[in-house]
């Protein structure tokens, strides 16, 4: 079969043509069902949809902030008589949405239900809802294809080969799933609450394949109890191979609260580790029990939380890792003089700082108390409607921590910083702390029509 992969992306997405990390869904996709002539359009980096070339079936992978393009892609194939399927983080969770616009919607984790798939697309009995969760689903009128339980993520191999863009990054996972469940995330809800790994042979196989740096897409690199062992044995086996390469990923802060959590730190850190980005979320004590998102930071109550994410922040630090922290200002318990103090925090910790306002994805706890409670507008970017901020203050206030955070003094302040704590190659790693920052920068940039969600 003829197929078409699109990874759909908006127009405005800040990342669109600033984006240095590989998506990985496409390639899941083609390596899971090989044996078929894919094209990869990304549309992250490509500007048109080829409409008029020939193509058997087209499967397109979306993310919140792409979801009205895909649709537009999508509604526009099928009006040329071109199946359509849909899947990706957005059709997952709002799937009977994205059914109006498509033959068929992939629900969940895609490698064996691809497969399936396309065969059934190739002899003309395509379903509707292809769902990979032990969770029941109700399809309603609609068909329905199931696999109950989660995939086997053993000999799971990507084929990035039909990219036409060269990435700075590598892209490559170790693990799926997040016990954590935080009000406002998607990741337990799509991938489960229990850690599920590849075969370390597996992870180092495709590590050893990459030219230059790569991203480690876990929720966590530094992992959660139950998977410290994995992970210290993974970094070994990445720290021994003969090419040293440079990687980054995103991280909680509560590995460093525990004595095995702080050895996979330091050994992720010997592997090539040069930055983390982390979830701090909040410096509000109320907003991070209350979301729960204390449990990641490693503290046990709202009295030592600061304290104790200053105290894991140096640890990583020390160990020669940039960091960055990415938070979500809005909830109830938090005001206008929120994003201030967080930029202290940040200005004190030598924290690059990320700063977004609260945003209910579909799909998560918080989405659906905001509904109960009356208090969603999704006809506006932010459609959480704060009882005492006003829209316009919060871009205002977004904007200033951005100037204050990236002008080139504190960008330069937190370079000399991190230098001197880098150990080995600190030419590189100083110059890629300041190319970094830049980039960053432009992923926040309130000028832009809409704010990146990240998530592949």
């Amino acid at each position: 079969m003829k197929i078409t992969l699109i990874l759909a992306s908006s127009l405005t997405d800040p990342l669109r043509k600033n984006d240095p990390f590989m998506p990985l869904s496409l390639p899941i996709l083609a390596g899971a069902c090989p044996g078929h002539d894919y094209t990869f359009i990304d549309l992250l980096w490509e500007d048109a949809v080829p409409f008029d070339r020939p193509v058997d079936l087209v499967g397109i992978s979306m993310r919140y902030t792409a979801e009205n393009r895909a649709y537009e892609i999508a509604d526009e194939y099928r009006r040329r008589g071109v199946k359509v399927v849909l899947g990706g983080p957005q059709p997952s969770v709002v799937p009977f949405r994205a059914i109006q616009h498509a033959d068929a919607v992939a629900v969940g984790e895609a490698e064996e239900l691809w497969p399936v798939i396309v065969q059934d697309a190739g002899h003309g009995r395509l379903k509707q809802f292809y769902v990979c969760s032990p969770k029941p689903f109700d399809p309603g009128p609609y068909t329905l294809h199931q696999n109950n339980r989660y995939p086997d993520l053993a000999g799971s191999s990507p084929d990035r080969s039909h990219y036409k863009h060269r990435y700075v990054f590598d892209t490559v996972y170790a693990s799926r799933g997040c016990p954590v469940n935080c009000d406002f995330c998607t990741v337990t809800e799509i991938f489960g609450p229990q850690f599920r790994t590849r075969p370390i042979q597996d992870v180092i196989a495709e590590v050893d394949s990459f030219k230059n740096y790569y991203y480690i897409l876990d929720d966590s690199v530094f992992g959660k109890p139950a998977s410290y062992d994995y992970y210290l044995e993974l970094y070994t086996a990445i720290a021994g191979l003969k090419k040293k390469r440079f990687w980054t990923g995103q991280a909680n802060l509560d590995a460093a609260s525990d004595e095995k959590g702080r050895a996979v730190i330091k050994k992720a850190a010997e592997a090539g580790l040069i930055y983390a980005a982390i979830g701090m979320e909040s410096i509000n004590p109320a907003t991070l029990a209350g979301s729960g998102a204390m449990k990641k930071m490693g503290a046990h109550s709202s009295a030592d939380v600061i304290d104790t994410m200053k105290r894991n922040i140096r640890f990583i630090q020390d160990q020669g890792i940039l960091v960055s922290g990415w938070f979500v200002i809005g909830y109830e318990d938090d005001d206008i003089g929120t994003y201030r103090r967080t930029w202290e925090f940040c200005r004190e910790m030598n924290v690059v700082p990320v700063v977004f306002p609260v945003k209910a994805l579909p799909g998560t706890r918080l989405y659906e108390r905001l509904r109960r409670e009356g208090k969603l507008d999704d006809t506006k970017l932010i459609n959480f409607r704060h009882p005492s901020i006003r829209d316009g203050e919060i871009f205002d206030a977004i904007k200033q921590v951005g100037d204050m955070g990236y002008s080139w003094k504190e960008i330069l302040r937190r370079t000399l910083f991190y230098r001197s704590r880098f150990r080995g190659d600190v030419i590189h790693k100083t110059i890629f702390t300041l190319v970094l920052q830049s980039k960053l920068r432009g992923a926040i940039d309130v000028s832009k029509d809409e704010f990146y969600v990240g998530g592949e």
